[in-house]
């Protein structure tokens, strides 16, 4: 990971106003830069079929980068789409991030061990390089986990070298959670998963 340095003091889950988020790259930066945060990292929501123009966003981040004395990556937050595990990302945008978060948004119902089964795959899937909320789908279903299965989970991150997202809009992973990934070495992010401004947060 190039930016491993960075990996408690920037902000890996951003949305600007080219999806649901309501400030520009600009004026995020900014903040970002006021803050003191060191990277900020504009993880847009994408889905197969895109109804914005990726490469515009692309653009407003390069601008970016020469007007800010931040390191700011370019991203896309992705669901998963189904079993196997495959996100809801066209290729020609895949090929265009600096990194991909991904996890479970409007996902059927399904029993714990096809959660189980779906997060492995997902975690496998080579494209993806942060799990983002961990465990919310979970929370919402009420699926249970097993200290067992917390730390499978854990150990196919580190395995697969997918990052696990400190989510500070959803408060997750539970401490718990996130106790056991430190002591097993798993490597965690911080992702504000911020929609305007005043939600980034002071590193």
């Amino acid at each position: 990971m190039d930016y491993e340095a960075y990996l408690k003091t920037g902000d890996w889950h951003v949305h600007t106003n080219f999806t649901d988020g309501e400030n520009t790259v600009s004026e995020l930066c900014e903040r970002a830069e006021e803050l003191g945060i060191k990277l900020i990292a504009f993880t847009e929501h994408v889905r197969r079929n895109l109804d914005y123009d990726f490469n515009e966003l692309l653009s407003e981040v390069d601008s970016a980068r020469k007007q800010f004395n931040l390191k700011i990556l370019v991203g896309c937050e992705a669901k998963v789409l189904d079993l196997d595990g495959n996100i809801d990302a066209p290729r020609k945008v895949i090929e265009k991030c600096d990194i991909i978060l991904s996890g479970f948004h409007s996902f059927p119902e399904i029993s714990k061990k096809e959660y189980l089964s779906t997060l492995e795959n997902l975690i496998r899937n080579p494209d993806v390089d942060v799990w983002a909320h961990p465990t919310l789908y979970a929370k919402k279903r009420n699926i249970k986990l097993t200290s067992n299965e917390i730390e499978n989970i854990i150990n196919s991150c580190i395995r697969n070298q997918v990052l696990i997202e400190e989510n500070i809009k959803y408060n997750l992973p539970q401490p718990e959670f996130l106790i056991l990934a430190k002591q097993l070495g798993a490597k965690t992010v911080i992702g504000s998963d911020v929609h305007k401004v005043s939600e980034l947060v002071k590193r």
